[in-house]
């Protein structure tokens, strides 16, 4: 798999996720992250018929990108359906909820800024990751938490992008 799915930042090259918002796509597991950046966090959805992500507030920026299906957002009290084509976003410490809709699972990749879930998580049902996160154990990298000061000192950020020691 393509991405950053390690323990440690990323390397400075590009990472390319083809078709990855083709519609029709098949996830198969309620939750995979796919990239876990400096700044961000790439991960893909699937939400299962007559299922949901759950009523949920965080302390990152959520952007959702609606790749196949039909659902209910609730975002802040305010009800909107959604569908393929379809970007959400969720500013950080606002109440959200995501509902499927239909006989097809509702499919979303979403950016987290900064990362809501380890590098290596995959969670194949939301219960699963209901207990993962319950107990601790899916918890964003120190590393992805970090300052912007804090990683131009430690020389992950260059404005030269010159990176010769990787």
């Amino acid at each position: 798999m393509v991405g950053n799915r390690k323990d440690g930042p990323p390397k400075h090259e590009m990472v390319h996720f083809a078709g990855l918002l083709r519609n029709e796509r098949r996830f198969g597991d309620f939750r995979t992250v796919l990239h876990t950046g400096l700044y961000s966090q790439l991960v893909a959805m699937e939400v299962p018929v007559g299922g949901d992500i759950g009523d949920e507030v965080h302390t990152v920026d959520q952007i959702l990108l609606f790749t196949s299906g039909k659902g209910l957002a609730t975002v802040a009290g305010k009800d909107q359906e959604v569908q393929a084509g379809d970007v959400v976003v969720v500013p950080a410490g606002t109440q959200h909820q995501f509902v499927t809709r239909g006989d097809q699972p509702l499919e979303l990749i979403t950016v987290y800024s900064p990362a809501e879930h380890a590098a290596r998580t995959v969670h194949k049902t939301k219960e699963e990751g209901d207990i993962e996160e319950d107990e601790g154990k899916d918890e964003a990298p120190t590393w992805s938490r970090k300052s912007k000061k804090e990683n131009e000192d430690a020389g992950l950020v260059k404005l030269s992008g010159n990176y010769d020691n990787e």
